[in-house]
């Protein structure tokens, strides 16, 4: 049996329909790029907004679902005070000071010796400032050259700063010789991240080892903009 005109023109309808609701529905399935339901792309502050979903300042307002932002409603001084504590917990510090001298560790050769490690925990992208020091001495002997630096994760990782020290040949009225080095770097991050300082002899003309007396090592992290 051959469909009538009217039978034809019926399913052309529902064909265009359906294709119709498809097209309107991939724009929020798939194309949507924002955390909340309330805050579309074209919110002003929508940038803002997304920063402190991602930076966990804000987790929603409808929990447990939370898929929205509520940008219209007020803001208690227990809602603030929630706001205040998540947001400084997306900065932070950690690091460690050893400044006992009856600690050393040897720097004899060209491979690099871990002499402190500390751990960076951001919530979010941050941007991540080091600070380190160390003494080394060097007892009597001929020249030799040595580098500090801070790596990410191990010695032999991504270098983030680095310092050296020529040490030249101890006299009789100084039978060794002291530098403390202090060095500086920064990094951008996504995620924990472990940062060591270390310390290698690069050139020796004789056989005397170093020692790492003094050293320190600290990170401060705050997400960025």
């Amino acid at each position: 049996m051959s469909d009538t005109q009217p039978g034809r023109a019926r399913r052309m309808v529902w064909t265009v329909a359906g294709t119709l609701a498809l097209v309107a529905a991939l724009p929020l399935a798939v194309f949507a790029a924002h955390s909340f339901v309330d805050v579309p792309d074209s919110n002003v502050f929508h940038s803002s907004i997304e920063w402190m979903k991602s930076n966990g300042v804000t987790v929603g307002c409808n929990p447990p679902a939370n898929t929205q932002f509520c940008p219209d409603d007020n803001v208690t001084r227990e809602q603030m005070a929630s706001f205040m504590r998540r947001f400084a917990q997306t900065q932070g510090s950690a690091g460690a000071d050893v400044t006992d001298t009856t600690d050393p560790l040897a720097v004899n050769d060209a491979t690099p010796v871990e002499l402190l490690s500390v751990d960076a925990t951001p919530t979010a992208e941050a941007s991540v400032v080091l600070n380190a020091h160390v003494t080394l001495e060097r007892e009597t002997g001929a020249d030799a050259d040595y580098e500090v630096f801070i790596a990410q994760e191990s010695c032999t990782g991504t270098k983030v700063a680095a310092t050296g020290w020529t040490a030249t040949p101890a006299t009789a009225t100084s039978p060794s010789a002291r530098m403390t080095l202090s060095l500086t770097g920064s990094d951008l991050i996504t995620a924990d991240t472990s940062y060591v300082l270390c310390a290698a002899e690069t050139a020796e003309t004789g056989t005397v080892e170093a020692h790492a007396l003094q050293r320190g090592l600290n990170a401060t992290w705050q997400p960025t903009a």
